[in-house]
């Protein structure tokens, strides 16, 4: 073969190789291509998932502050009537032919003052709640997921159950707990709607919810002293003497310091006493 036909073929051979490897990287672009574009896409969404949820947040946020203006206002009660003014006596002298003594004289009665709401302020917590219900279901119903909302709804069932509209907290308290679940708004939900089961009536309900939240898994962070003192006392309404007992002595065995320990020991001593 001549000289010039090898060098021919050799320069196809490498023309062949350099064209299968520029397909390759072809090829290849188009995949790194696409890479790219699907990754650009995720971040895309993702920030725009992110901004939205910042300003969910945010929104909620605005409303639960504006609701709590009002729910945590100072209450400021009207003072009470001024007494009477004391009614000035003729004393008799002991001689009747005397003149009558007159009884040391009293100084006019003051006028009283007309008294005027502070503004933000409320007469009684009655009143500070029901300006306040209508905000915090707004603020609860806007963003429902978002925490300010949930922080919205147990603050607005904490004030149903203060106004004795035990149906409606009980759902609010429902609502939180089903949302929430495990987390500090579902746990204190349960104690909340653990109280209104017993207002109502339903011991077995409230039973049932506060051996949940006392049991040997309880959260670190709830007040077990607390749920324990309520469990006792749901005990003894349903007449379940015995677990009362051991609730309380409970208390007294587990939480020597606790505030509650005074209370448990005094109703423990009266189931004794009953008994």
């Amino acid at each position: 073969m001549r000289r010039s036909e090898r060098h021919h073929l050799k320069e196809n051979t490498f023309a062949v190789a350099i064209g299968g490897l520029w397909e390759q990287l072809q090829g290849q672009g188009r995949v790194l291509t696409m890479g790219v574009a699907i990754g650009l896409g995720i971040l895309v969404a993702y920030g725009s998932y992110s901004w939205w949820t910042g300003r969910t947040e945010s929104q909620a946020g605005a409303l639960l502050a504006e609701a709590l203006v009002l729910a945590d206002a100072p209450v400021v009660p009207p003072p009470p009537p001024p007494a009477p003014a004391a009614v000035q006596d003729v004393v008799e002298a002991p001689d009747s032919t005397a003149e009558p003594l007159e009884a040391p004289e009293v100084a006019p009665p003051v006028e009283p003052v007309e008294f005027v709401q502070p503004p933000g302020t409320y007469a009684t917590i009655e009143e500070k709640f029901a300006a306040a219900l209508p905000k915090l279901i707004a603020a609860a119903d806007a963003y429902p997921d978002t925490q300010p909302s949930i922080t919205a709804r147990y603050r607005a069932a904490a004030a149903l159950a203060a106004l004795g509209r035990r149906d409606e907290a009980a759902e609010q308290y429902q609502q939180v707990i089903d949302r929430e679940g495990a987390g500090v708004y579902g746990r204190m939900a349960t104690l909340g709607l653990a109280g209104v089961e017993l207002a109502r009536g339903a011991y077995d309900e409230a039973i049932g919810l506060l051996e949940q939240s006392s049991g040997a898994d309880a959260e670190a962070d709830l007040p077990v002293d607390g749920v324990l003192m309520r469990l006792g006392q749901a005990y003894a309404l349903a007449g379940r003497t015995g677990e009362a007992r051991a609730t309380f002595q409970r208390v007294m065995d587990e939480f020597p310091a606790s505030i509650y320990f005074a209370d448990a020991e005094r109703e423990f001593q009266a189931l004794e006493t009953d008994s």
